[in-house]
């Protein structure tokens, strides 16, 4: 069995700025992201809980080591809570659809894909 550390107690702060931080990754990570998007992060329990598990895995933890990259798992994750398509998501913020499917494809690789669609189906079901 793995040994797991321990969860991240607080793992997302949104900002009075529009920023967002994000801690369990190193130092603490600042992202500008869209505010709906930010909004939906930091009062989504799954949101919270799915960003916790994913920065605490051991393997995909390496994927998110810089804060372009947790911006696209963002974006990612809030498109598809949202069953909107990810290139339509990526196109409206501003950021290469490649970079969000990129994060698609290590979620898959790693065996977390599963997992972090079940988990949005169910946010989905009860807002």
């Amino acid at each position: 069995m793995v040994r797991r550390k321990p969860y991240v107690t607080h793992i997302l702060e949104a900002n009075s700025d529009g920023s967002v931080t994000i801690y369990g990754i190193g130092k603490p990570k600042k992202l500008m992201l869209p505010s709906e998007v930010a909004e939906w992060a930091s009062n989504s329990v799954i949101a919270r809980r799915l960003l916790e598990e994913l920065i605490t895995h051991y393997k995909f933890r390496a994927r998110l080591s810089h804060p372009g990259s947790l911006r696209s798992l963002l974006l990612l994750l809030y498109s598809r809570a949202h069953r909107i398509p990810p290139y339509k998501t990526a196109r409206k913020y501003g950021v290469a659809p490649e970079q969000l499917y990129r994060i698609e494809r290590g979620l898959k690789k790693d065996g977390l894909y599963e997992l972090v669609m079940n988990l949005l189906a169910l946010e989905s079901e009860n807002p």
